[in-house]
């Protein structure tokens, strides 16, 4: 169910792939269902396995927490957390979290997927996801949200724009051409619903995937673009923009972290959550 593949599920058993798959077959007929069929990325879980999967996972941690001590050692563990941060927790947070694993906790191994978090309910539900962050929550009871930090929404310029002197009005906000990041059926930034409530519009000439490359478009262009105060501070420092308050919308947005009731009581997913909410308080852009 983690590895999504009878090979590394051998490897991390360090048994044979022959007797993965030996197990799997007897499995197969003890619940009279495929349970994993293939795929072009490796195996993906039937319905039936991810049904099993939880109370199947209870049962492992509890086994293993007769074999192991209950206290959690970072140092010597070689646990593999999967998670989904948001292209802004990837690019902003990434790199400080596996610097303090780097020093903390060698061993342990992080996957970032790319799917934005409250879309992966099944997969944590299932236990092949550990963890994600999020605009929003799941609205399920089954689930745990811990607000990490919140952020304000700026807009960045670049040095020298022809049409903006020491802020940004609403008015230019609304004249100006903007690069945006392209909507997706799970999220609407914002900034939209705003403007939708105002009766207003802004002109957006640009829709891009990702949060990366709007900095340098707005740098070398008279477009503007609006993101995360932290990231856009952060910029500000690296390249040739500036940022103003937003004119449109200046509440702060908040940032959830959200996991599955079943890793309350496991010591390894607690650190690396308090982990990553340390590492979510400090402000990296000053």
């Amino acid at each position: 169910m983690a590895e999504r593949s009878i090979t590394r599920a051998a490897t991390r058993l360090c048994v044979s792939q022959p007797a993965i798959s030996n197990a799997l077959s007897r499995l197969r007929k003890l619940y009279d269902d495929p349970l994993f069929v293939r795929s072009a990325k490796g195996v993906i879980p039937t319905p039936k396995a991810c049904e099993v999967a939880i109370s199947i996972r209870t049962a492992i941690q509890t086994i293993e927490e007769t074999l192991e001590a209950s206290e959690f050692r970072a140092e010597t563990s070689h646990r593999k957390f999967t998670v989904a941060l948001t292209d802004y927790g990837e690019l902003y947070f990434l790199p400080h979290i596996m610097r303090r694993l780097n020093s903390d906790a060698p061993g342990i191994e992080v996957v970032c997927l790319p799917q934005p978090g409250a879309t992966m309910a099944p997969e944590m539900k299932s236990g092949s996801v550990d963890l994600v962050w999020d605009w929003k929550k799941v609205d399920d009871p089954d689930f745990r949200a811990d607000l990490v930090f919140e952020d304000r929404s700026y807009c960045i310029a670049r040095h020298k724009h022809p049409y903006i002197e020491s802020q940004i009005t609403l008015q230019q906000f609304l004249e100006l051409e903007h690069v945006v990041l392209r909507p997706t059926r799970s999220h609407v930034p914002m900034i939209e619903r705003k403007l939708e409530n105002l009766g207003l519009e802004r002109k957006v000439v640009l829709e891009v995937s990702h949060v990366l490359v709007l900095a340098s478009i707005v740098a070398s262009t008279n477009l503007v673009a609006c993101m995360p105060e932290r990231l856009a501070r952060l910029y500000a420092r690296q390249l040739n923009v500036q940022l103003f308050p937003n004119p449109v919308f200046d509440d702060p947005v908040s940032v959830y972290q959200i996991w599955h009731r079943h890793f309350d009581e496991d010591a390894g997913h607690a650190w690396f959550r308090q982990l990553l909410t340390d590492i979510a308080s400090q402000d990296y852009a000053n």
